[in-house]
């Protein structure tokens, strides 16, 4: 939307420009201060034109190209962030079943803590009865 605005207005200021222009066909000398010329008045507005168009595309690809260094930059810099991300998401997970791993093998111990522990009170048990025989 933007752009047809953009171009629509920009057809009317040509058109302006045209009229203007073809108004003013008379000859007029110019003084650039070392040198003094004369030409159609249509001319100067032209080259006029030509030039002020010129600095604003020039100003206006300097501004575009910067922005797209700045994206570039932005897009390493979050991509970088993502590896970063991405590798720390994994050392955790690795973290995670090293604690998984170690809590399975601790319960495992435990169990077999108390069934030795069972053993023992069992074994107590049996010596007091064959001392009670």
């Amino acid at each position: 939307m933007k752009k047809q605005i953009g171009t629509i207005v920009g057809i009317i200021l040509i058109i302006i420009v045209a009229i203007f222009s073809l108004m003013n066909l008379n000859s007029v000398e110019v003084n650039f201060g070392f040198a003094r010329v004369q030409s159609p008045l249509i001319l100067l507005i032209l080259i006029s034109l030509l030039l002020g168009s010129l600095i604003i595309f020039t100003f206006s690809s300097t501004q575009t190209v910067k922005k797209n260094r700045q994206m570039k930059r932005f897009e390493k810099l979050s991509d970088a962030k993502q590896s970063e991300l991405s590798n720390q998401i994994q050392d955790l997970k690795k973290s995670l079943k090293m604690m998984e791993t170690r809590l399975k093998n601790s319960t495992g111990k435990q169990t077999i803590g108390e069934k030795d522990q069972q053993i023992t009170e069992l074994e107590r048990q049996i010596e007091k009865l064959n001392q009670n025989l």
